[in-house]
């Protein structure tokens, strides 16, 4: 059973880095599910054969944490919002779990690096494809990436979160490839594979991943260099040459082939100018109203647009995250949350660096041996943890499947290096690791139930987004309908089928089945706005339904609670003269579309604007001026 619940995980890692590349859940949950049923699986082994003890205050710290942000998922304010955060979080304790305790056997540790390169090689062959023009690649048929052409993603909508994977596999490699005990043909393909991450990182054009892999790499080569000088201090200098040799001329070949496409990216988002300075200013606003315990997971979704910075360029669209994990944790978890991720993360570093004081001064002494397969992963990981550390301090790839559960991973392999001894010996936490098998057992089960359900309920969304593109509007509707079945607490579930019936109304329907549409929209999206009442355009969507229903005070209010949430946003005030316009008040839809375009936030060039609006107002009302005229000089001639 227990090699099963092994190759289960590593099978849901492998998945999970294929399909599991953007923030939404959609294509995570076969992976979840495999994940989670390598968790369940363990857990009714429950004595697994573990090499090495863990520490028990690496498993304290993380399971603080985890019951934390837990417990802030469970009461946020937002369910479907949320739920993002609840399947990274139970993944990411299951795959902790599995790495200190069933993969505690340095050959199996080798087995997740060897997927990870087979994962480097797809993405790096898709990065190919990105490079040679196709840069709406996808995976998955159907689908298509839609991050702007220009910086290759492989498997991620986003280069910055490629970076990021590509990161954890570069300095895993060069650990095994330095330290692990394989062959020379393996090192040498190890640097071969370096060389070609290092040359894909760069076509990212990712500069905080580079800033995080130059720091990352620094913190590599000094504990390498203090290893070295512990155990083999003859080596030392010409290990010192080396480094130099070797970091001089990849950082400078790097440097020349990638000049031209950083200079571009320079000129075109200069650091100075960087949007993520407005979209931090509108985390710490949000971080304010609840600085303790956050506003709740994943509500900067709404929070970056109720407090969107006004110097922002008015055609920047909505941030989402807050592109910096540190802000992103106070704005959704509070002091508290980010409280217990640097404890987390201080108790996982200690113990890293403690294994490698214990393998120069216990482990070395004794065998002679500079090779280790122990030794290479934590070197690996304890620089990987440090690059995506500062990474993290410019982008999002925490709320990244694919890129948490590595991190999950990383943490795992730092909790449980392979210490074996009676000086370095790990304190036992009375009820600890009991405790810790009982959640591990609620998070698989609950990783299961989750992918089965709510990955089902996306599975027909998502059956349905495309129909839609077909023009098939009867069959999506009906996989919409099958979605909301599933999913009924699902906000966003429900926004969109309200939207669908909104869109089956067709020219010459009968007065029965258009006045049954409009009431199964008005329903479907007062639901929606039940369910979220933080989202502004679901407050929008809601005040056309109503307004087609006749029910002009109730869209009056749905429109206000719109202005409230985005005041600084052109479309609910454009929608205010929308609504002024069907009421035939000509004057307040004059004032409301003037006033839509003083608005700080501009709808997208291409998509309906308040100037467009406008014109047509104008138009309308010199129609029904030129009619008035015509009615009245037809009753004077009579």
């Amino acid at each position: 059973m227990q090699k099963l619940a092994l190759i289960l995980f590593l099978l849901g890692l492998f998945v999970t880095g294929l399909l599991g590349t953007e923030t939404r859940l959609l294509f995570f949950w076969p992976g979840c599910a495999l994940i989670g049923l390598a968790g369940l699986i363990a857990v009714l082994r429950w004595k697994l054969r573990v090499s090495f003890q863990p520490s028990d205050w690496c498993l304290l710290t993380l399971l603080a944490l985890a019951g934390y942000v837990g417990w802030r998922t469970w009461v946020s304010p937002v369910e479907v919002y949320a739920r993002e955060d609840g399947a990274i979080l139970l993944a990411c304790f299951v795959a902790y779990l599995m790495t200190v305790t069933a993969v505690s056997q340095p050959k199996w540790r080798l087995g997740i690096v060897c997927m990870l390169l087979v994962l480097v090689a797809g993405n790096l062959t898709a990065g190919w494809l990105n490079f040679k023009g196709r840069w709406d690649f996808h995976l998955v048929p159907g689908f298509s990436r839609s991050f702007p052409p220009g910086r290759i993603g492989g498997f991620f909508n986003n280069p910055n979160h490629l970076a990021a994977f590509l990161s954890f596999a570069v300095f895993f490699s060069t650990g095994v490839m330095l330290f692990a005990r394989i062959h020379i043909a393996s090192r040498l393909l190890l640097g071969f594979g370096i060389l070609a991450m290092l040359a894909g990182t760069a076509l990212t054009i990712s500069r905080g991943a580079m800033l995080g892999m130059a720091v990352g790499g620094c913190v590599f080569v000094l504990l390498t260099l203090w290893i070295v000088w512990r155990t083999r201090r003859s080596l030392f200098k010409w290990l010192v040459i080396a480094l130099l040799l070797v970091c001089g001329a990849v950082g400078g070949a790097l440097y020349k082939v990638n000049e031209e496409s950083m200079l571009t990216r320079q000129l075109a988002t200069p650091l100075g100018e960087d949007m993520r300075t407005h979209i931090w200013r509108a985390a710490l606003a949000q971080h304010a109203e609840s600085p303790w315990t956050g506003a709740g997971s994943r509500m900067f979704y709404e929070g970056g647009i109720t407090h969107r910075d006004p110097e922002t360029p008015a055609q920047t669209g909505d941030s989402l995250f807050a592109h910096n994990e540190y802000l992103q944790t106070l704005a959704d978890y509070g002091w508290a949350g980010l409280t217990l991720v640097v404890l987390v993360v201080f108790a996982h570093l200690m113990n890293g660096i403690r294994f490698l004081r214990w393998f120069a001064t216990e482990k070395f002494p004794a065998t002679g041996m500079l090779g280790s397969n122990s030794l290479a992963l934590t070197l690996g990981s304890i620089a990987a943890l440090v690059a995506t550390l500062v990474h993290a301090v410019f982008e999002f790839h925490g709320h990244v499947p694919a890129i948490a559960i590595l991190g999950a991973v990383v943490l795992g392999l730092l909790a449980n290096p392979g210490v074996e001894s009676e000086v370095f010996k790990s304190r036992r936490i009375w009820g600890l690791r009991f405790l810790m098998k009982i959640v591990m057992l609620a998070a698989s089960a609950a990783m299961i139930g989750g992918a089965a359900i709510f990955g089902m309920a996306d599975g027909y969304a998502a059956i349905a987004q495309v129909q839609s593109k077909r023009g098939e509007t009867d069959k999506a509707l009906g996989n919409l309908a099958r979605a909301v079945e599933i999913d009924p607490r699902n906000a966003a579930l429900a926004n969109q089928h309200g939207l669908a019936l909104m869109e089956s109304i067709k020219p010459g329907m009968t007065e029965e089945k258009y006045r049954r549409a409009v009431d199964a929209s008005v329903t479907e999206l007062t639901r929606a706005t039940l369910l979220n009442p933080h989202n502004y355009l679901q407050q929008l969507a809601l005040a056309d339904a109503l307004d087609a229903a006749g029910k002009t005070d109730a869209a009056m209010g749905a429109i206000q609670r719109a202005l409230t949430l985005a005041p600084l946003y052109e479309e609910p005030r454009m929608a205010l003269g929308m609504h002024y316009h069907r009421l035939g008040k000509f004057e307040e839809a004059e004032f409301s579309y003037l006033w839509a375009g003083q608005a700080k936030a501009l709808n997208h060039a291409g998509t309906t604007n308040w100037l467009d609006n406008y014109r047509q107002l104008l138009r309308h009302t010199a129609i029904l001026a030129e009619r008035e005229r015509a009615a009245r000089n037809a009753a004077q001639s009579r």
